[in-house]
């Protein structure tokens, strides 16, 4: 169930995204998506709060600010999943506590 309202918001963002980018004759790809992210749930929580008077003039306003927000063009941003690098520069432990406490020389 989380799964699905988490994929049900993606694309809700998304959606808005692009309504906002055909408004502005713009790529969607090119709005930045955490702002689309805060700027929905600031205008939930005015709305929530009964702050904002005209919701008419709130949605209008909001898919402005998504739309005014481009992000650069990031080319070959395909990245491998891979850890870099090690914290730390201490061997894999690959026997057990006991075997390498008897190993280690006595002070």
């Amino acid at each position: 169930m989380p799964e699905t309202m988490t994929l049900l918001s993606y694309y809700l963002i998304r959606k808005l995204i692009a309504t906002a980018a055909a408004l502005k004759h713009k790529p969607p790809r090119h709005l930045g998506f955490t702002l689309a992210c805060q700027t929905v749930l600031a205008s939930w929580m005015l709305l929530a709060t009964g702050a904002c008077r005209d919701p008419q003039d709130l949605w209008r306003r909001a898919l402005e600010r998504i739309a005014a927000n481009e992000v650069a063009n990031r080319p070959g941003r395909i990245e491998p999943r891979v850890v870099k690098r090690r914290r730390t520069h201490y061997p894999y432990m690959h026997q057990s506590r006991q075997e390498l406490r008897r190993r280690l020389p006595l002070t």
